[in-house]
């Protein structure tokens, strides 16, 4: 019964903003004879302190029933006081509403305390948010002579600062050159390491750790009938090092995910890595540090062939690998989906062109190659890591050929001394890295 008797007293002192006395109207001995900054307010969002000033005749106290107000003092006795009341900033998404109660007797008196909130973030379109509008009108151009003769890019990664360019060019079929330079050489790069029997380098991606600068590639691939190296069993982490030439055997990390034909994108500040079956279209992402927790044994991959081509380094073998690797199998993958290719009006399904993930998303690129110059369709599709659809396929009609989400390639004029250029021009996502970039158009000639 006292509770409700208190309550009472406190919505009537609010509902007239006036002292409440005893019923036979006549002034209590113990009272407020004066009380400055007791109005209803509201804070911002950010918080705040005020001040109220009381004169009492006797005992009195100020409390809050709410843990993110602060009274300072809460309680005194007869005499001049000034109390202060603090508030920290507002967290949640709505604003928050107490009272502050002042007492003296049967004096009692209250504050309404409101404070406000962060308005929730506009929702942005994922088209706005994806394709068009977050596209800065900032342009790059990077100019650089490709490392062979004969060999169109296959895919391309760039620094964290955005100043070094890291591209792959199939040399011979059994080899994939990795070169790297300034986004803006004028000429053939004099830094690259060469790859023998990995695999088509169509995607990878490089990770710049303090112990040194790494590429992630598919490995293990078997030499089909054309000559062609597919069908990579493994995801493999090399050195990037400077006039080195490596083996398929020679990287220094393996992960194997049971799936052949696959290929790899890394995001290492979101700790994910993500592989897609280039012959099944299936997408699996796994937290980076699981796969690396994993130990390390034995796996026997299925039989390849290598070697035995003009300059390769070894005669044609056919073995069946035992690597030592790390197994992903043993992982719940945090998303496992597959997705679908487009279709041109003819019939003719797209191939896969490029992948890569950031920030839980995956960006992923379909499209054919022109030979004959004239521009082909390509598309593009945003999902989430467990398939939800972000933006759908979507068809880009100025995408050429792309390897990656970011590169749109074009075979050109070779000159007299069959050198070829290459010209990116792209455009960059507002605040995102330099890495993780749609390209729109690029050339070479």
């Amino acid at each position: 019964m006292k509770r409700l008797f208190v309550s009472t007293l406190i919505l009537t002192a609010l509902a007239s903003c006036q002292p409440i006395t005893d019923g036979g109207g006549g002034a209590s001995n113990t009272e407020f004879t004066s009380v400055s900054g007791l109005e209803d307010r509201t804070l911002p969002v950010e918080g705040g302190s005020f001040v109220i000033g009381l004169t009492a005749t006797g005992d009195w106290t100020c409390d809050c029933p709410s843990g993110w107000v602060a009274i300072d003092p809460k309680s005194g006795g007869a005499g001049d006081f000034n109390v202060k009341v603090e508030v920290g900033e507002n967290k949640g998404v709505t604003n928050r509403t107490t009272f502050i109660n002042l007492s003296c007797g049967s004096d009692k008196r209250t504050l309404l305390l409101t404070q406000g909130h962060n308005e929730p973030k506009k929702e942005e379109t994922v088209q706005d948010l994806y394709l068009d509008s977050h596209f800065s009108t900032l342009m790059h151009y990077s100019t650089g002579r490709l490392r062979t003769t004969s060999a169109v890019m296959q895919s391309f990664d760039l620094s964290k600062d955005g100043q070094t360019i890291y591209y792959t060019q199939l040399n011979s079929k059994f080899r994939v050159y990795l070169s790297w330079g300034p986004r803006n050489g004028k000429s053939t790069p004099s830094t690259y390491m060469t790859l023998n029997y990995t695999g088509h380098g169509s995607n990878f991606t490089i990770e710049e750790a303090a112990d040194g600068t790494w590429l992630w590639m598919d490995n293990y691939s078997s030499k089909n009938a054309s000559g062609d190296y597919w069908g990579a069993q493994i995801i493999s982490r090399f050195p990037v090092k400077s006039g080195t030439t490596l083996n398929a055997w020679e990287s220094a990390e393996n992960y194997y995910f049971g799936e052949s034909n696959i290929s790899v994108a890394v995001d290492f500040e979101g700790d994910m890595l993500t592989i897609l079956g280039i012959s099944s279209g299936r997408i699996r992402t796994y937290k980076l540090s699981d796969l690396k927790a994993l130990p390390v044994e034995d796996i026997t991959l299925a039989q390849i062939t290598y070697g035995g081509e003009d300059k390769a380094p070894h005669k044609e073998t056919t073995v069946t690998p035992v690597v030592k690797a790390r197994d992903a199998r043993k992982l719940t993958p945090l998303g496992d989906f597959s997705i679908q290719r487009g279709t041109y009006s003819d019939g003719t399904t797209v191939s896969w062109q490029g992948f890569d993930i950031h920030g839980g998303l995956i960006y992923q690129a379909q499209g054919n190659g022109h030979a004959d110059g004239t521009p082909s369709p390509g598309w593009v599709q945003l999902r989430k890591v467990d398939g939800t659809v972000v933006v759908p396929l979507t068809f880009r009609t100025q995408v050429c050929r792309h390897h990656r989400h970011r590169l749109y390639g074009a075979r050109g004029r070779q000159g007299a001394r069959r050198r070829r250029v290459l010209r990116l021009r792209f455009k960059e996502f507002r605040g995102r890295e330099a890495r993780h970039h749609f390209q729109l158009q690029s050339g070479i000639s």
